[in-house]
């Protein structure tokens, strides 16, 4: 495997990503094009969670996927939209310009979002798949598009009360454009199918996210699963002692940490993997 950090340029900045690329195997005889997951972690727009990055990008490497961390626009001088969407955007335009040489299969580009980061890989979904959105957002200069998304407990709706942000300060930090606090109301019928994993007991982020986002996917007619395990706090990660914070043992969740397990079930149910 290389590990490679990169600098990408978009209108008025750089931001980084970091690439976990996997190598041929001489045994398979051939060469072989992966499909790749682009990671948005989690951090409730103030930081990238470290355990949501390496530990979860080895994790699907495991499984012959090349991985992508994006570190998307934070809290900041500007609000973190719509910058996060142009910074996604021109992360799967790289992916799908790099050469023949890097061994993507383009056509297999997952975005993976926890949390926060969930939020932007949802109002993607419903963005990147909508011309009128495209243009709107200033993301059709852009090229290439995903295949398929994951949520892993993830907001979807910043405007359900008792749940983050659940602040209208920080509410405007994220977005002055109250048409990306919903977006379940971004969703249209060319939206990627997805996979939306969270526990019923979360703290921080109340289960009428997933629950209305999955919803909408199901009225539109997309392909949609969704796990919804009985306990665990929020930001459970892996659920393994790899993600476990030290001496918390309420990051543990032997039932949750098969997320993963059911994930790539999934994705060779939609022929996305290897």
């Amino acid at each position: 495997m290389k590990i490679e950090d990169y600098s990408l340029n978009i209108s008025d900045h750089q931001f980084k990503v970091k690439g976990y690329w996997l190598d041929q195997v001489d045994d398979f005889g051939r060469t072989v094009d992966y499909p790749v997951v682009v990671i948005c972690p989690g951090g409730g727009f103030t930081f990238h969670s470290e355990r949501e990055e390496e530990p979860l990008a080895l994790r699907f490497s495991s499984f012959a996927m090349h991985v992508v961390v994006l570190e998307y626009n934070l809290i900041g001088k500007n609000p973190v939209y719509p910058t996060a969407l142009e910074e996604m955007a021109k992360t799967v335009d790289w992916l799908s310009k790099l050469p023949e040489s890097m061994h993507i299969d383009k056509s297999k580009i997952i975005l993976a979002g926890f949390s926060a980061g969930g939020h932007l890989v949802a109002a993607y979904n419903g963005i990147a798949t909508n011309p009128t959105l495209r243009k709107k957002y200033q993301i059709d200069r852009y090229n290439g598009q995903h295949a398929a998304i994951i949520l892993g407990y993830p907001v979807t709706d910043m405007t359900v009360k008792g749940s983050f942000p659940d602040d209208d300060k920080i509410l405007q930090q994220i977005s002055l454009d109250k048409s990306l606090w919903k977006t379940q109301d971004l969703l249209n019928k060319n939206s990627k199918p997805a996979f939306i994993w969270l526990t019923r007991t979360d703290e921080l982020v109340n289960v009428t996210n997933s629950l209305t986002y999955a919803d909408k996917m199901a009225q539109l007619g997309i392909p949609v699963e969704l796990h919804m395990y009985g306990s665990g706090i929020h930001g459970l990660a892996l659920a393994t002692y790899v993600t476990k914070k030290p001496g918390k043992n309420k990051y543990l969740n032997q039932r949750a940490a098969g997320w993963i397990d059911l994930v790539m079930s999934w994705l060779e149910m939609m022929d996305l993997v290897l």
